[in-house]
């Protein structure tokens, strides 16, 4: 055993300094009436590089912006000395006690309730509730975080103990949430503190925009392209929380997330990936249907959230889906474009604590599904955390877009990968744009312009070859096109991508001897 010693660990990330190139940059697109600090409705995107600038804005994770739910406890009669009184709430994870109450010598309805009032506010420390005193009633506020969860139900009850015999204390409870007293309202804050925290956790390096608009009346996603504008075309990836939107109208919305990313590819700035989570509390897991004939290549929908950390506390508080998309579009941000989110070799989305149990967005557990009706789920296309056998963490089941299988673009790599080599060649290329081609006698293209082409675009696409983003790549100009009568230039490049394990099978047996 090593002697006893004052240790150091170097943080990383701190200073934001930026990774190299481009890929990693993305966006996250909230929708709401109300805005953080930082924001107002002339200055709704902000670009940061750490969670810490994001809380700068004004999203902050302490529920500040929550109201808290009252219940009310009155005393109806005082009761006999030694005797105890405890106040329990039924949490998402069970039932937590606000302390254990004696009532005093003497006792009056209105010193008994001041003895349980002081006994709640003696463990505020632990349980986070608070309460007053008033006569014979005391008034309990939740602990910050609890949103709507007590909204419904008989959360609060009593635990009453005599002494040598049965009690003679009474009291009534008006549970939270009911006529008169407050109801609980959950952060919305807190949210979005979530999904960005989630983002850097998983991309400490990462560079985000984030985009604050109203809730639409119909979801086209036109924030996305504002986004883009905004940001000159750099945003690669982004995740949109559309917790307003029922799922039963997410095809429509998937597919005008579809058409904003048709304009901006068109317009040179790629948007490759929109990943899109929708209101799915109300949702049969086994009542989903396909997404592979919504001809979205560019977008993905993210079916799972954490099942019993901050995410699941969120879900219980909200009422609505929380999702783990900003852990998603972390894991895009760190992969290379040529890799799949889901090689489970390098992209576990748990640190221990959060996703460690994996759930989807109705809150139903992933463990608790049958294989088959997994199965179905990645068959038809929607990106959700799993856990393997005998292997540590949670990951992704795959990286699918909306789109058919056999389409060339249907795994967000497949999409990232092609929208990198545009842009390289359209950067490269651009120069040239309405240069002089000088032709032979019979109208065919000089050698030289060929080769400068040719080479332009291999030199061009070499790098990512190197960084194996590509397997190959092959850059052909014809030369007898008729450049003389259309004033236009026809480039091929064919790429050879890199590929993906998805499935590996290993033929196993006995044999006699082994040569």
């Amino acid at each position: 055993m090593a002697l006893n010693d004052v240790t150091f660990n170097l943080g990383q990330g701190g200073l934001g300094r930026p990774l190299p190139g481009q890929d990693h940059i993305s966006a996250m697109l909230f929708y709401t009436g109300t805005l953080p600090s930082g924001f107002s409705s002339t200055d709704r995107i902000k670009k940061v590089f750490s969670l810490e600038e994001a809380e700068d804005l004004g999203i902050l994770g302490d529920f500040s912006d929550e109201t808290k739910a009252t219940a009310t406890y009155t005393v109806t009669t005082a009761g006999t000395a030694g005797e105890t009184v405890e106040l329990k709430v039924l949490e998402p994870k069970g039932y937590k006690s606000l302390g254990v109450a004696t009532i005093p010598s003497s006792a009056t309805t209105t010193t008994s309730a001041a003895a349980i009032a002081d006994i709640i506010n003696q463990g505020t420390y632990l349980h986070g509730y608070s309460a007053v005193a008033a006569v014979a009633v005391v008034t309990i506020t939740a602990r910050p975080g609890l949103g709507v969860f007590l909204n419904t139900g008989t959360p609060l009850v009593s635990v009453i103990t005599g002494v040598g015999g049965s009690p003679t204390h009474a009291g009534t409870i008006a549970q939270f949430g009911v006529s008169a007293l407050v109801d609980g309202v959950a952060s919305l804050q807190a949210t979005w503190h979530y999904h960005i925290s989630e983002y850097f956790r998983i991309q400490p390096q990462g560079v985000l925009y984030i985009g604050m608009y109203a809730v639409p009346s119909t979801y086209d996603f036109a924030e996305l392209a504002t986004m883009q504008q905004f940001a000159n075309g750099e945003i690669r990836q982004a995740f949109a929380l559309c917790d307003a939107l029922a799922y039963t109208s997410g095809n429509a919305a998937i597919q005008a997330a579809q058409a904003v990313c048709n304009t901006l590819f068109t317009n040179h700035m790629p948007l490759s990936s929109v990943l899109l989570t929708f209101n799915y509390t109300a949702a049969t897991l086994s009542a989903l249907t396909t997404l592979s004939g919504l001809n979205s290549k560019n977008v993905s929908v993210v079916l799972s959230q954490d099942g019993d950390a901050q995410g699941f506390g969120l879900f219980k508080a909200t009422g609505k889906t929380i999702s783990n998309g900003g852990a998603c579009l972390g894991t895009v941000s760190l992969a290379k474009v040529s890799e799949d989110i889901a090689w489970i070799g390098k992209f576990n989305i748990s640190d221990g604590t959060e996703n460690n149990v994996a759930a989807f967005v109705n809150g139903a557990l992933v463990s608790s599904q049958s294989t088959s009706l997994l199965n179905n789920l990645n068959t038809y296309r929607y990106v959700f955390a799993i856990k393997k056998v005998g292997y540590e963490g949670t990951f992704w089941n795959d990286s699918h877009t909306c789109i058919l299988q056999n389409s060339d673009y249907a795994y967000i790599e497949n999409n990232r990968t092609i929208d990198k080599s545009v842009r390289n060649l359209y950067v490269n290329y651009l120069p040239d744009l309405n240069g002089p081609l000088v032709v032979n006698s019979n109208g065919t293209l000089k050698d030289t312009d060929i080769a400068k082409f040719e080479t332009k675009g291999n030199e061009t696409l070499d790098q990512m070859e190197r960084d194996e983003e590509i397997s190959a790549k092959k850059v052909v100009v014809d030369p007898k096109q008729n450049v003389l009568t259309n004033s236009e230039l026809a480039v091929t490049v064919d790429l050879v991508p890199v590929g993906v394990a998805r499935n590996i099978k290993v033929n196993i047996g006995y044999k006699l001897s082994i040569q």
